[in-house]
């Protein structure tokens, strides 16, 4: 029997040289995507105040603690998985700074091969970060061709996270891990960490 999954994908903080010391980039995998849509259009239709009902999509960085606890109460009681890479940033090359897109294609090359363990077909769905068709291409080309080829079958699909559910989902998984270790408040941290099946640190 065919295993799919669906990988989305995305991050918190910059991998600028200054700003916050931690950069962190998560992936959600699911096999029924439709378990995410429909989790966060049910919050949006009763529990958002209708000031903000009408934004285009639901952020963590922007939402109340309440909304943040529900969201990531919901997806920890969810048939889903999450894999997480922590950055130091105090620990990367200067030079790398200066390859900021090569730097992320390859952090994302290592979170896609944790996640697409066990999976005959891959479905990654990623954060239209790269304006440039060119830049996305180079992303495609690199994460496919990762290290070794892949047993799976992976198609990608670049979207803005305002025109899919499933990167709104995992906007507030990344941020949780963000503040866990930007901030040390771990209490968001704590709620989704038994959905956590890897946890990374680059670089010690």
């Amino acid at each position: 029997m065919t295993k799919e999954v669906y990988i989305f994908i995305d991050e918190s903080g910059d991998l600028g040289k200054h700003g916050s010391r931690y950069f962190v980039i998560a992936a959600l995998c699911i096999t029924d995507p439709k378990i995410l849509y429909n989790l966060i259009k049910r919050i949006r239709q009763r529990k958002l105040k209708k000031k903000i009902k009408g934004l285009s999509e639901i952020k963590a960085n922007n939402s109340d603690d309440e909304i943040r606890n529900i969201i990531l109460n919901k997806l920890a009681n969810a048939e889903c998985e999450f894999h997480i890479i922590v950055v130091d940033k105090s620990q990367v090359k200067d030079y790398l700074f200066d390859k900021k897109d090569k730097l992320y294609n390859y952090i994302a090359g290592i979170l896609v091969e944790h996640a697409q363990v066990g999976y005959d077909y891959i479905k990654l769905v990623i954060d239209k970060k790269y304006r440039s068709s060119l830049l996305r291409t180079d992303f495609d080309d690199y994460v496919k061709n990762f290290k070794v080829k892949w047993n799976a079958k992976l198609s990608i699909e670049h979207l803005e996270s305002n025109e899919n559910l499933g990167l709104q989902a995992v906007d507030f998984v990344a941020w949780a891990v963000h503040r866990k270790y930007n901030t040390s408040d771990d209490k968001f941290y704590k709620i989704i960490e038994k959905r956590i099946k890897s946890l990374l640190h680059l670089w010690k």
